[in-house]
């Protein structure tokens, strides 16, 4: 070897480091391609799908490096992969996630087998709130790479965001599983507890969270719903300061003191931390929703209402915001409206004990228009509903409307 070359080699470890792998990365694509030329009849088949193909047994054999150089040549040949993938992540990255399910689906359906086009689809459906479809997406690159624990995480908000928290659970432990280092994992694991009220887990995996990752703001928050659900509010709302200090310019954690102080009654605190949520990320519809909870409360219903309008056209699914605006129309007489909205939230959930408060109020509604026909078999629903004997208010007012009695 040339004195000179050796020296300089010598004298740069790093790019000894870089040749090196280099060349392992060559090898091992060059070997998987070689592999699949076998087993596949390249004649028929685009080599961008064979490096597809290449690629997720690369990831599903944990080697990243492989598998993210065989994904980035098959978009290299195919323009059309390239260019509807590209357009997939833009619409994600703007948060257009209507657009994203359009554009992704262009992907998946180029090529069945590019695990994440399913990933990104599903990210939108879940921000989109579609859960079901969400799932399936997510699942979808679970069978291609079974290592992606990045769809196990997704698709365990997923089952979160429908309350289904065992199988959320479910997800988040298999995703530490495969990878033990993975600090959201641990965080939305240790929130499914708290929904299951096993504070011990949570604290566990929130601490773990952490130890992980020393200024995760969200395993702060973690914490403090821990200590409020147990009463220890000093401890919570040091905890919720605490994520505020390390996410200064973030939502959330302001959306989170938020609903510390509006449970603890300091409804102009409360106020103060949704609005700052809401300057820091305007769509953030349950900011406006609970924000505009304190309006109605306050009978400022013009603020509500506005809040309201905001949180559904953010989430036109937000079956919440158009029982509360129905409530305002109540309030204000604007009784047609009204039962507009019970009837779009009555749509939009399937709860029991929620729809049997909106069907108690959409039947006093109508007997505050006088009309008692509809509102007899409305305020029938809403005590046949009545299993956990929330709403006992509701039978005297079905008594009252079989008398033609209006509600007052």
């Amino acid at each position: 070897m040339n004195s000179d070359f050796k020296s300089k080699i010598q004298r740069y470890p790093r790019l000894i480091w870089m040749i090196k792998r280099t060349l392992i990365i060559g090898v091992c694509v060059g070997v998987s391609y070689l592999t699949l030329l076998w087993l596949a009849d390249t004649r028929s088949v685009p080599l961008s799908n064979v490096l597809v193909i290449a690629g997720n047994k690369a990831f599903s054999a944990r080697n990243d490096s492989v598998g993210t150089v065989s994904y980035n040549l098959a978009l290299f040949l195919n323009d059309d992969l390239n260019e509807a993938s590209d357009q997939c992540y833009s619409d994600i990255t703007r948060k257009e996630y209507e657009l994203a399910v359009g554009s992704c689906s262009k992907v998946i359906e180029i090529d069945p087998n590019y695990a994440v086009g399913y990933f990104r689809r599903g990210y939108a459906y879940l921000y989109s709130h579609q859960y079901d479809l969400a799932i399936a997406d997510f699942t979808n690159d679970i069978e291609i790479i079974p290592i992606a624990t990045r769809s196990y995480i997704n698709r365990g908000s997923a089952y979160s965001s429908q309350k289904k928290y065992d199988q959320a659970i479910a997800d988040f432990t298999k995703s530490i599983s495969i990878n033990p280092k993975e600090a959201q994992a641990y965080l939305n694991r240790g929130l499914a507890y708290i929904q299951k009220a096993q504070f011990e887990l949570a604290t566990s995996d929130c601490n773990k969270a952490i130890e992980l990752e020393k200024k995760f703001w969200n395993a702060y928050t973690c914490i403090g719903l821990v200590f409020m659900s147990q009463g220890k509010y000093e401890l919570a709302l040091s905890n919720f300061d605490k994520a505020i200090e390390l996410a200064p310019n973030t939502g959330n954690p302001y959306f989170v003191r938020g609903s510390f102080y509006d449970v603890q009654g300091k409804k102009d605190l409360a106020l103060a931390d949704y609005t700052r949520a809401i300057e820091l990320d305007i769509n953030y519809g349950t900011a406006y929703f609970n924000r505009g909870v304190i309006h109605v409360a306050q009978k400022e219903y013009d603020l509500a209402f506005s809040d309201f309008n905001k949180a559904i056209n953010i989430d036109p699914t937000y079956a919440d915001a158009y029982l509360q605006r129905g409530n305002v129309f109540a309030d204000t007489k604007k009784f047609s409206d009204a039962i507009a909205d019970y009837q779009r939230a009555i749509a939009l959930t399937s709860d029991t004990d929620a729809n049997s408060y909106i069907y108690c109020v959409e039947g006093v509604t109508y007997t505050k228009m006088g009309n008692f026909e509809a509102a007899i078999p409305a305020l029938e629903q809403g005590v046949k509903l009545n299993i956990m004997n929330h709403y006992d208010w509701c039978k005297p007012v079905l008594e009252n409307a079989l008398k033609g009695i209006p509600t007052p």
